[in-house]
This record gives structure tokens, sequence and C-alpha cells, in this order.
């Protein structure tokens, strides 16, 4: 499982602790020389590539300025700021650029506070050991930004106020104004005890609270509060030795308080020293600011990187894996319906087999009677309908009263033609008034006249196949009946024969 190391470095040593269960234990102390930074290096060679690294700087070597800028963003922004840091800071890469918020008035441009760590010389040994072992670096950060994300915690009711700190770099003293880090100032010897540190700290308060007046950070006259980083049992004695003289006014920013808001268990450590609150922020406010180059950081993002990737494909696979559930379990469920429907049809298959047995014989096999019974629903559906038919021939009948209609007869011959276009031949056998027996010009022009209206009722051709009466020239014209035996006459008819389509019919 990777690990997280905190780093604290100072001027003089980098100390490498260890925090477990809230709890902040040193480990090692590397000394700021060649064999320290070479004993460093070999420690993090021995460790996990795996494990990841804070780092916490506190050097006295530190800028801090403010600017006033216009309020843009984007790559604008970042060239802006990185122009400003070269021209504030030259020649260090350990810079960075936090936003104080924005103007009420005017134009509403931004204020920033431009700090830097400003002898880049005791820092880059031991950056350049991280950067050759290829460990993860989380981040690097200096004392005072980590502080304006710390006091945000404390509630202190002053909005301006001078924070004293105590930790083996010195006294810090850090000033804050509308509850954000405007400066900051380390004094003091190395590794010195809080006892000892007392009798500094009022000469240090003093000069940092001159140096502030100077610059006009604070007014003329302004008595600033200071606020004691400390613990209760130290608070007591500090503030007796800072108000002997009257001038300053002292409150308390309770160490244990402070940590147990970052998870931090009390235990053995140096009275006073802030740092086990420092690495408990450290571990805690990732959105401090940097203070590092991006080089040293770059492990640590290609890892990111690589989680992103890695939790990008899981997130597919899960995506997958449960499409292919869940087309699984559809699948599941649709042979269960295929069965279910299988063993129904079964079941009534087997149910028609007992009807059919219990029938009567058919004459015929079933399945050739359905062919037969297909055959004949095609040929009709492909026919001209018969009341087309009637409708022709009783359009014809209107106009000739004594025409009646004795027999029609549908004739169908399977040939190519009449089975393209559907066409049906009729046959009508037509009778004539018998009175009409003996007036044979008569009955052959009203025949005519029929199949004249006929043709135009049906838009086609109508042929007289059987006249009324005999017209052959060897014969005496005479009524076609059967007269000459010596028979009563009879009504005479005659017969016509045309086709019809379904054109025509529609």
């Amino acid at each position: 499982m990777a690990r997280h190391h905190p780093l604290y470095l100072t001027s003089d040593c980098l100390r490498w602790y260890r925090r477990d269960s809230g709890r902040v234990e040193l480990l090692e102390r590397f000394d700021a020389d060649e064999s320290g930074v070479a004993a460093f290096s070999a420690r993090l060679a021995a460790n996990s590539r795996h494990d990841q690294y804070s780092l916490l700087i506190d050097v006295a070597d530190e800028g801090f300025n403010q600017e006033l800028v216009p309020s843009i963003r984007g790559r604008d922004r970042a060239a802006m700021l990185e122009r400003k840091l070269a021209q504030q800071f030259y020649g260090s890469s350990y810079t960075t650029a936090l936003s104080l918020g924005r103007e009420k008035h005017g134009r509403r441009d931004e204020r920033l506070l431009l700090a830097a760590l400003t002898r880049p010389a005791q820092i880059d040994p031991w950056i350049n050991a991280m950067i050759a072992a290829r460990i993860r670096v989380r981040g690097v950060r200096s004392v005072p930004l980590l502080l304006d994300r710390v006091m945000a915690r404390s509630r202190i009711p002053a909005t301006s106020y001078l924070l004293v700190s105590f930790s083996p770099a010195g006294i810090r003293q850090t000033y804050f104004s509308q509850g954000r880090v405007r400066f900051s100032r380390l004094s003091g010897s190395h590794d010195s005890r809080f006892d000892a540190s007392l009798d500094a700290a009022g000469e240090e308060i003093r000069k940092t609270l001159a140096y502030l007046s100077t610059q006009r950070l604070t007014a003329r006259g302004e008595r600033l509060p200071v606020v004691a980083l400390v613990g209760a049992e130290q608070f007591d004695r500090l503030k007796q030795h800072l108000e002997r003289s009257g001038e300053l006014t002292v409150r308390l920013a309770e160490l244990e308080r402070l940590r147990s808001t970052y998870g931090g268990a009390s235990g053995a450590q140096a009275p006073g020293d802030s740092v086990p609150l420092l690495l408990d922020a450290l571990g805690t406010e990732l959105q401090c600011a940097q203070i590092g180059g991006d080089a040293v950081l770059r492990f640590q993002k290609l890892h990111q990187l690589r989680k992103g990737l890695y939790l990008g494909a899981a997130g597919v696979l899960a995506v997958s894996a449960g499409v292919y559930l869940l087309g699984f379990v559809e699948t599941v469920g649709l042979r269960s319906e295929a069965r279910e429907l299988q063993r129904l049809v079964g079941s009534e298959d087997r149910r028609h087999a007992e009807l059919m047995q219990r029938l009567p014989p058919m004459p015929a096999p079933i399945s050739e009677m359905r062919q037969l019974i297909n055959a004949a629903e095609q040929i009709e559906s492909g026919r001209v309908p018969a009341l087309s038919v009637y409708r022709a021939v009783a359009s014809a009948l209107d106009q000739l009263p004594d025409v009646r209609l004795e027999r029609l007869e549908w004739r169908i011959v399977d040939s190519a033609e009449q089975t393209q276009d559907g066409s049906v031949t009729v046959i009508a056998e037509l009778g004539l008034p018998v009175r009409m027996a003996g007036d044979q010009r008569g009955m052959v022009e009203i025949s005519e006249r029929f199949v004249t209206e006929l043709e135009r009722s049906i838009g086609g051709q109508v042929r007289l196949t059987r006249r009324p009466v005999d017209l052959q020239s060897t014969q005496t014209l005479r009524v076609r009946d059967d007269a000459d035996q010596g028979s009563p006459s009879r009504a005479p008819n005659f017969e016509v024969e045309f086709s019809m389509s379904q054109e025509a019919s529609g």
C-alpha cells in the first residue's frame, strides 16, 4: 500500500517525518551538505516507487510583494503572472502568485500576492535528488502559504493580526490582513527551545511591526494584535512576557484545537512547536498554492493521468459487463419463453391431430383440396367480377325494352393472353317478343342494335354468334324456329359473345 511521507526542509537540514493515526514522528534527519543529500537520495531509492511525498519549506530567504493587476483569465493571465514573477524575483524558479480577491470599486482589478524563495541554491540539491529518484511528489509548499490555509480554520475575531509561531527553523511572524497572508518573516536560531525563544520573541515582533508600518502595510499608530500559535500551557508565559511593556496585545490560536480539525492527535512534541500542525495540514490542504517547479511534480501528474486512464478503462469495462449481463439475462428470458411457446405449439399440434382423426374421411387429401381452393381464389381474384358483366348487359337492355335476357354463360379459356389481362368471355342468350316471330327484318335490326349498344357499354367488340333468323342464300328467309315441322310459333332468340377485361370493368 502506498504511504505518504511528509518532508520538512530548513536551511540547515531536511527532516523526514512519519504521520500515522494522527501522530507525527521524526524518523531521520539529513544535514544540508553533500553527505546529507547523498544519504537522502539513498533513502528515496530504498523506498517503494508507489510511495508519495510532500515537501514543506521553512527558510528565511523569502520575498513578498503585492500587485494590483487587471482581471483577466486563461493563457493571458498565466503569461502575465509568469512575466510579473520573473521581473520581481529574477533567478528563482520557486515562485507563486496567490489571489487575494478583487477590488470592490473602480475597475475591480485583482489583488495578487507574489511570493518566492529567493535563495534557490539551498533548495535545489534536495529537489534534484527527488527528481533523480523519480518519486511521486504531491506538492512543494512554503510555510507562509500553508498558514494562509490553516488560519482560515482558527476563527480569530480580528481581521488583521500578526501571527507568531515557533518551529525548529526559528520564530516566524506572519502578517494577516482581511484574513489572508500578506507578509511573513523568519528569524531566530535553529533548534532553539521555547523557553530560549521567549527572550528573542518580543524584540523580533517589534522589528516586524516597525517594518510593516514602514512599508505602509499597517496604519501609523495602529495597534496590531499579536496571535500566538502555541499550546494553552505555553500561552500564559508568552502573554506575560510580551505584554510586560504594555505595547502588545496577545491572543491565543490553540495548537491542539487546530490539529484536531485535521485529525491530528496529541503526542510527544516540543513545547509550542508548530511543525506537527503544519505537517497535518500538508497532507490535507491540497488546494494550497505550490511553490515548486513543475519538474518535481511530473511523476505525480503522470501517475494521476495513468490512474485516470485506468479508471476510464475500468468504467468502460464495467459498462460493457453491465450490457453483456443485461443481454445474457434477456437471452435467458427469451430462451425460457421460446421453450414455453414450443411446448404450447406442440400441445396444440397434438390437439389438432386428435381433432383431425375424429373427422370423417375426405374424398381427397386436405393438402390437395387446399391447393384447389387457393387456385380457385386466385382465378376469381384475377377475373372480371360478375356484377360488371350484369351492369354492361343491363345498360344495353335498358335501350331495347323488347329484348330480354334468357341466359348468361361464362367461358374461361386458360390461354396466356387471358391469364395476363384477367379477361373473361361471356355468351349471352337473349329473347324477342312472340309477336315479332313473323317480322324477320325487325328481329335482325333489333339484334344488331343490341350488339351496338352492348359494344358501347363494354367499350369493346361484340360478336353475334346466332341470329334470330336464318340468312342463308339457298333458303327462304324465315324465322329461326321449327315452323317447317308444323310446330306452333315460339319466341325467337339470338346469341352474342363478348369479352371483358379488368381494365374495362373498372
